[in-house]
């Protein structure tokens, strides 16, 4: 049967040569266009089950394979051999183009590129001499479409670990290295397979950044390709190898395995299919371990630099690289600082030299700021070879700056400025900020003593939240790095500053009211307190008006209280209540404000409260005590120092009285008269003094009159109206009834004195015919009467 199957296959291919070589030229074409499909498709078939697969060598391709070019730049590694080859293939691919287009337009497969077939990824773990790690990264392509033809040049394209590619991404020396450490094979349709830096493979091994992948690109193509033909690469990488050319692998980022990727595509795709959905030719795998070791290759241990830690505007950095340092070696250290100020290339210090003692230095162009990072990598390089080693990268080192918060505030009500201290240990340019009541936000800046002052705020009421912080400024582009905590304050309340006055007043004969500095009894008296706020903005309020009603008042009218406003408008304010203290058994008034609309917030508000009383006479040569008190509490609440007043007024005798009298009138001596005589008396006990202290001074009125009269003192002998009254020279005489001897009217409170001389005051009337008794003595009583009536 398989002869029979060759013996078709040798009848199908003789038929196609001897049609194609018998027909005319213009059949030809339409032949090969009918029937290029077709019978490829039966040859095709027939090769599958009879025969192995039919493999074109790429030096038969047809010249369109070139028309693809690549659109990435990579680092690559070829011989000068395969430059040559290359370019004896273009050169014999351009003559076979010339020879061709003397025919008569000769037809060719229909272009295509890499389609989807059989892809394999994997990775494999082995050890070498020194029991370091060497990994075999596997992948390979196998065609499953029947009839596919690549008319472009395929690609291997496999992405290394993070771990790995960050190493040699932007760095053409380290991939240069990296794609001359790597060992391996490949092998592709037509060829056997071969070592990846053979001269004669002709495939190319190079490095992309941009998709941190080694890529190998194959020959083109462009026969049939049968299902199972396959491209397939293995590359090889020594840990060890690795280290000594500045490649040191850290532990895998996960903490278990490093991710790998690998695809098969071709130039006209581009190189960034690597990054092609998985399930088509695109497979990810991994390094099965979390950490890739030296094993004991003889090589020192290099390790990342610790740096002192950098502050904010420095401009020296320090540090030490932590181990001992291998005699064979010298050690430097390479210096990377990312600023925070949008600067999109690092600056990196490079040979950075170390001492015996592992520390190092470098002064900076310009100062460091907070926010920038900075890490290290230790380099050690052989002092004999061109090896050498680079550490890790060390974990970025932010730059540290402590900012301090606000510590002190000063806001007063009243006020438009704010003031306070924010002392600051870091060097730096500061400011403040200030947000009042959660509103607007104002700035000013921190002088290098901590101190900082607003200015032409809005007019602080009392009670406003205040909330504070300090910010950090770039001296690279002036914005904030670092702000504080807020610091917030309530502005305090204004305290009401209060004037309270005591007025105590009496009232005058003329019914006026006058300020009085003594007061008579029987007198009416008016006290009025009156309590005034005096600054603002303040607020005073949950006022408390106390004012004590002394001893020595009687008939106490009822007081008032008005609210007086700056403009003047009084309005009375109900609540004044009359109680009485529990510890002096004495009356007060008493007022205690609960409303909000009665509270004090102008300037030159005030209450007054007012009552009348009149003087008792029971407390006469004593004094009146007033006393009041006033608080309350300012606009938060707080409660203001009491204040009290104290009065005293003296109360002096109202009445009209008798000061003083003389108590005893003699008459001694006496001649006996041959005629009626008048003696006046030969001693008086004391003046006569008459005080008038009524308020309104009425007219007043001195009467005597006889209540005993003159009688013997041994004898029943009694001579009536033996007294005469002489008054301004004229003479009355004192009988039983009352007879007026004076008269006066008071402009003041001075007191009077009765005048007892010739003309005026008391005489004995004697005649002889009253028959008196020689030696004999005789007694008598007057009455002397004052009085403030009409008589």
């Amino acid at each position: 049967m398989a002869h029979y199957r060759m013996y078709v296959l040798n009848i199908y291919a003789l038929y196609i040569f001897v049609i194609i070589h018998i027909i005319s030229k213009k059949e030809r074409m339409v032949l090969n266009k009918f029937v290029w499909g077709i019978f490829s498709c039966i040859i095709s078939w027939l090769f599958l089950s009879l025969t192995q697969p039919l493999i074109a060598h790429s030096e038969t391709l047809n010249p369109t394979t070139h028309a693809s070019t690549f659109s990435e730049t990579f680092t690559s590694v070829s011989t000068e051999q395969q430059t040559t080859q290359a370019t004896d293939i273009v050169e014999q691919e351009t003559e076979q183009t010339h020879a061709s287009s003397e025919n008569d337009e000769p037809m060719a497969p229909t272009p295509a590129s890499v389609s989807v077939g059989n892809s394999t990824l994997k990775s494999t773990l082995s050890t070498g001499t020194y029991n370091q790690d060497i990994i075999t990264l596997s992948y390979e392509y196998s065609v499953t479409l029947i009839g596919l033809a690549i008319n472009d040049r395929p690609i291997i394209a496999i992405q290394l670990p993070t771990e790995i590619s960050s190493q040699l991404d932007n760095d053409t020396l380290k991939q240069q290295d990296f794609l001359t450490l790597l060992t391996g094979t490949v092998s592709y349709p037509g060829t056997a397979t071969q070592d990846i830096h053979s001269s004669t493979n002709g495939v190319s091994l190079s490095y992309s950044s941009t998709y941190h992948s080694v890529y190998l690109t194959f020959p083109s193509s462009t026969l049939v390709l049968l299902p199972g033909t396959k491209w397939s690469a293995a590359i090889s990488f020594d840990v060890g190898a690795l280290y000594k050319r500045g490649i040191s692998i850290p532990p895998a980022l996960n903490g278990k395995d490093y991710p790998i990727r690998g695809t098969f595509t071709d130039v006209g795709t581009g190189l960034g299919a690597i990054n092609i959905i998985i399930g088509n030719n695109t497979k990810t795998g991994v390094i099965s371990k979390a950490q890739l070791s030296l094993g004991n290759y003889p090589v020192p241990q290099v390790t990342p630099a610790k740096l002192t830690q950098p502050n904010h505007l420095d401009t020296t950095v320090t540090g030490t690289i932590q181990q001992v340092q291998d005699p064979n070696y010298n050690y430097s250290v390479q210096l990377t600082l990312n600023r925070h100020d949008g600067t999109t290339t690092p600056i990196v210090v490079k040979g950075i030299s170390v001492d015996a003692a592992g520390n190092f230095s470098t002064s900076l162009a310009s100062p460091l700021e907070y926010g920038d990072t900075l890490s290290t990598i230790v380099f050690a390089r052989s002092k004999t070879s061109t090896d050498y080693i680079q550490s890790s990268p060390s974990a970025d080192q932010s730059v540290n700056w402590s900012i301090q918060p606000v510590t002190n505030v000063v806001a007063n009500a009243g006020s438009t400025q704010l003031s306070g201290k924010a002392s600051q240990v870091s060097n730096g340019t500061y400011q403040v900020k200030v947000q009042i009541n959660g509103g607007s936000i104002y700035t000013t800046s921190l002088d290098s003593n901590g101190h900082f002052q607003f200015a032409n705020l809005p007019t602080f009421q009392g009670g406003e939240t205040v909330s504070l912080w300090v910010q950090g400024l770039s001296n690279r582009t002036g914005l904030p790095l670092l702000t504080s905590s807020t610091v917030s304050q309530t502005v305090a309340y204004s305290v009401p500053q209060l004037t309270v006055t005591q007025i105590i007043e009496r009232k005058n004969a003329q019914g006026l009211w006058e300020d009085a500095n003594s007061v008579v009894s029987g007198q009416i008296i008016r006290f009025t307190l009156t309590t005034r706020l005096t600054n603002q903005p303040a607020t005073w309020m949950n006022q408390q008006l106390r004012a004590t009603v002394p001893k020595g008042l009687s008939q106490l009218s009822a007081a008032t209280l008005t609210k007086q406003s700056a403009a003047g408008l009084s309005t009375p304010i109900a609540g004044l209540q009359l109680l009485t203290d529990s510890s002096t058994g004495l009356p007060y008034w008493s007022y205690h404000n609960s409303l909000p609309a009665d509270n004090f917030t102008e300037a030159n508000t005030q209450f007054t409260l007012q009552y009348t009383a009149t003087v008792t006479e029971e407390w006469i040569n004593q004094f009146l005590l007033f006393s009041s008190t006033v608080t309350g509490n300012d606009g938060g609440g707080t409660p203001i120092t009491p204040i009290t007043k104290e009065q005293s007024l003296p109360i002096k005798n109202g009445t009209l009285r008798f000061l003083q009298m003389p108590t005893t009138v003699s008459f001694k001596n006496l001649p006996f008269p041959s005629k009626r005589t008048l003696y006046s008396p030969s001693t008086i006990s004391a003046p006569f003094l008459i005080a008038d202290g009524r308020v309104a001074k009425t007219p007043w009125h001195l009467l005597v009159r006889e209540s005993q009269p003159m009688h013997s003192t041994s004898t029943n002998k009694t001579i009536q109206q033996a007294f005469i009254y002489r008054k301004n020279g004229s003479d009355f005489p004192i009988s039983s009834l009352a007879t007026e001897v004076y008269q006066y009217t008071a402009t003041d409170d001075n007191n009077v004195e009765i005048p007892w001389n010739q003309q005026n005051g008391l005489f004995l009337s004697v005649a002889p015919d009253l028959n008196l008794t020689v030696k004999e003595s005789y007694t008598a009583e007057l009455q002397w009467i004052l009085s403030d009536t009409p008589l």
